[in-house]
């Protein structure tokens, strides 16, 4: 079973690199390896067990993995009307039962495809962090290399920190806007994609899924009744969107060729591992779009604000002047400086000072001689 895992471990490996935050992680990282996770459970049992049994009608059925599949194939259904009521007493089991006038069946088909969806989603939460590797193009890999040593090197003095100011100061500035504008719009291109996912989770599974973990809670931290004191259960939201046992009907030939119908009672085992997982989603992407509309409103705020964008430098080095700092976030544009970030995530934070204080004295020599 540990081997079926062994596929993911590249997800738990970090970068030599950073190039992003950990906001954006959490989508092509945590989300994509959960949904991959799920996707595997579920196909386990769905290709490899038995996802459904249908149980017989008390005669011999010889062509029981028929029916099995029949039902499988063509969905089963539950009743709206037994919905309500007492277990046991009013219904059997709920959705179950007898049909009434007008009654109204709901459908379940969506499990047959609970795994693609699965997979769809892990890779539309991929694509962002896919455009922004490839727009990325190595760029700090190349600037930052070799520069996250714990001991200054002594190439830093006589080379790296010389050509890391040229191309800061001379030759790449104000050069650098459309590489920070591709980032933010990876980042709102994540919180527009967790969005968009979970009204498509809602419309797949036919309007359960807005309110679907909400109600889980409200249920679960619902006092418990005596049973004496009621007429009716309260209807646990996993067992109405998720059924373990439904219906499905069966029409065949009998002996002298007269259409028969059958009624079938089915289980749903795999309904177990859905209930749970769509719980975790639920939870895990209303936080993801909290969070991801914060990450895109603090892009917004950094992309207008020069001083948050001196702070942000400063929380990178210590013991350095702020009026060096500001000086030198006024002088750069903002894909300067988020270039200037990125290599502060990127460097020892004594050759980050370093730099720093190098380029502010060339910006002040640039100025002196004009």
């Amino acid at each position: 079973m540990i081997n079926l895992f062994m596929p993911f471990r590249a997800f738990f490996k970090f970068e030599n690199v950073c190039t992003d935050n950990n906001i954006f992680r959490m989508h092509y990282k945590i989300t994509v390896l959960m949904l991959l996770v799920f996707a595997l459970l579920v196909s386990t049992k769905q290709f490899f067990g038995e996802p459904i049994h249908c149980m017989s009608d008390g005669e011999n059925d010889a062509d029981a993995d028929a029916v099995n599949s029949y039902c499988w194939i063509y969905g089963t259904y539950t009743l709206r009307s037994r919905l309500v009521g007492k277990e046991g007493k009013n219904i059997a089991y709920f959705g179950v039962g007898p049909p009434t006038e007008n009654d109204q069946q709901i459908k379940h088909t969506y499990y047959q495809w609970v795994c693609f969806v699965l997979l769809g989603q892990a890779m539309m939460f991929y694509i962002p962090r896919y455009l922004w590797r490839v727009w990325e193009g190595g760029r700090l890999k190349a600037l930052a290399a070799n520069l996250n040593s714990p001991i200054v090197p002594k190439e830093w003095s006589e080379n790296r920190r010389r050509e890391l100011i040229s191309y800061l100061a001379n030759t790449n500035i104000f050069s650098h806007s459309a590489y920070a504008l591709r980032y933010a719009f990876c980042e709102i291109l994540n919180l527009i994609n967790v969005v968009g996912q979970i009204f498509l989770l809602d419309i797949f599974l036919g309007g359960a899924f807005r309110n679907y973990g909400a109600a889980v809670a409200v249920f679960t931290h619902m006092p418990r009744v005596p049973d004496n004191m009621i007429d009716f259960d309260v209807v646990n939201p996993m067992d109405q969107f998720f059924p373990k046992l439904t219906k499905c009907w069966l029409r065949k030939y009998g002996p002298s060729g007269t259409l028969q119908l059958r009624d079938r009672l089915c289980v749903l085992p795999l309904n177990i591992v859905n209930e749970k997982i769509f719980v975790v989603l639920w939870f895990w992407l209303i936080l993801l779009a909290f969070v991801s509309a914060l990450a895109v409103l603090f892009r917004l705020l950094v992309f207008t604000l020069a001083p948050l964008r001196t702070m942000m430098v400063m929380g990178q080095i210590k013991y350095t002047k702020r009026s060096i700092v500001s000086k030198l976030i006024k002088r750069f544009g903002y894909g300067d400086w988020f270039i200037l970030y990125l290599l502060g995530k990127n460097m020892n934070p004594i050759m980050y000072k370093d730099l720093i204080i190098e380029i502010s004295k060339e910006f002040e020599r640039k100025t002196f001689v004009v």
